[in-house]
C-alpha cells in the first residue's frame, strides 16, 4: 500500500478530493453515483443526499 502511495505522489496524482472536486460538481456526481449500474448492490440503499453528504465530507 505505501509503494503504491508513494508512486501516486511521484506521478503527481493529487491524495485527496481537496483541489480536485469543488462544491459545484458534488450534484453532478452524487446524480452519476445514483445512476450508476453497481449501485443498487450497496448493502445500504443510499439516497442522493448521502451520497452527496459523503462527497462533501471529503472536501
Amino acid at each position: 500500500m505505501e509503494s503504491v502511495r508513494k508512486l501516486a505522489i511521484d506521478v503527481g496524482i493529487p491524495q485527496t478530493l481537496k483541489g480536485i472536486v469543488k462544491e459545484e460538481d458534488v450534484d453532478f456526481l452524487a446524480e452519476s453515483a445514483m445512476a450508476d449500474a453497481c449501485r443498487p448492490g450497496n448493502p445500504k440503499d443510499p439516497t442522493k443526499e448521502d451520497i452527496a453528504a459523503l462527497y462533501r465530507s471529503l472536501l
